[in-house]
C-alpha cells in the first residue's frame, strides 16, 4: 500500500487526476492525503492586519476546504476513504515540498491537461517543486484505461536508475509492462529496433517477483526524437526519470498524451 499526496484544484485537470487514481485503486490500495494551496492573488488584496487579516485568511481557508471537499465528493473519491483535505497557505511549491518532507509519502500526484504545446509541461520541469522533489510525481494528463499497460522509458544511462523505482512501486500490479531503451540519432529519419542489452534483461528478471506471471516486453530503439516519440503514446502510464527541460526525453514526454510518472534521480 502506497501513501499518496495529491494536490487538488477545483478544475478539470484535478477531476481527471482523481478519476485516474480511483481506477488504480482497483489494482492496489493507496492511502490518499489531498492538499490544496489557495491562490491568494485571486482573492484580491488582503484587508488590514491583526485580527481582521486573520479572519480574512480563515475565510479563505474555509471556502477552499468546502470547494475541495465538494470536488472530492462529486468525483467519488470519498468512496476510497481519503483523509480530509489539507488546506495550506503559502507559496505552492514550497508548501508541497515541506508537506512531502514531513509526511511519509511514496508518490505525489497532480493533474495537468494534455496539450500539443509543450510549454506547460516544460515549465513544470523547471519549477522548484520538480527540481527539488525526492518522491516520484504522477502527472495525470488524460484518463486512460489501465489495460493499455505501463511503459518504462529511458536512455542508456537512465534506464538502470528507473528499474529500482519500478520494482518498488509497481511490480505487484497485475498490468502488462514494456521496458523501452532509447538511443537518439537525429541524423536518421527512421527508427530501428536493436538487440536488447542483456544487462537490462537480467536486471528486470532479478527484480521481478518470482511468483509473477505478468507479461512484459523489452525493446531497444534508435532514431530521431520525433519518431521515438511515436512509441510513447499508447499506454496507461509512462514512467521516466525527471528530465531537465532541454533533454530530448522532456520533449517526448511533453507531447505524449499518457499520464507520466516522473522519478527523481535518487531514492
Amino acid at each position: 500500500m502506497h501513501n499518496v499526496l495529491m494536490a487538488l484544484q477545483n478544475d478539470l485537470a484535478s477531476s481527471i487526476a482523481i478519476r485516474f487514481i480511483c481506477q488504480m485503486e482497483e489494482l492496489g490500495r493507496f492511502n490518499i492525503q489531498t492538499v490544496h494551496v489557495p491562490d491568494l492573488d485571486k482573492e484580491g488584496d488582503a484587508p488590514g492586519v491583526g485580527f481582521v487579516h486573520r479572519a480574512w485568511e480563515d475565510g479563505v481557508l474555509e471556502n477552499a476546504r468546502q470547494e475541495i471537499s465538494r470536488l472530492m465528493q462529486k468525483e467519488n473519491l470519498i468512496r476510497y476513504r481519503p483523509m480530509p483535505p489539507r488546506i495550506l497557505l503559502g507559496e505552492r511549491d514550497q508548501v508541497i515540498l515541506s508537506e512531502l518532507l514531513q509526511g511519509d509519502y511514496d508518490i505525489f500526484i497532480e493533474g495537468l491537461l494534455h496539450s500539443f504545446e509543450p510549454d506547460a509541461f516544460l515549465k513544470k520541469l523547471e519549477s522548484d517543486l520538480y527540481r527539488n522533489i525526492s518522491r516520484p510525481i504522477l502527472m495525470v494528463k488524460n484518463l486512460v484505461k489501465l489495460n493499455r499497460g505501463i511503459q518504462v522509458v529511458g536512455d542508456q544511462d537512465t534506464i538502470f536508475s528507473l528499474l529500482p523505482w519500478f520494482f518498488k512501486l509497481w511490480k505487484d500490479l497485475d498490468v502488462k509492462t514494456e521496458f523501452l531503451t532509447c538511443q537518439f540519432d537525429d541524423q536518421s529519419d527512421e527508427i530501428v529496433f536493436l538487440e536488447n542489452d542483456t544487462h537490462v534483461i537480467s536486471t528486470i528478471e532479478d527484480g521481478w517477483s518470482r511468483s509473477s506471471t505478468f507479461p512484459y516486453k523489452v525493446k531497444t530503439v534508435k532514431g530521431p526524437e520525433m519518431r521515438v516519440a511515436e512509441l510513447v503514446r499508447d499506454h496507461a502510464l509512462v514512467m521516466s526519470m525527471i528530465p531537465t527541460s532541454w533533454e530530448k526525453m522532456a520533449g517526448i514526454l511533453a507531447t505524449s498524451p499518457c499520464p507520466v510518472l516522473l522519478c527523481p534521480r535518487t531514492q
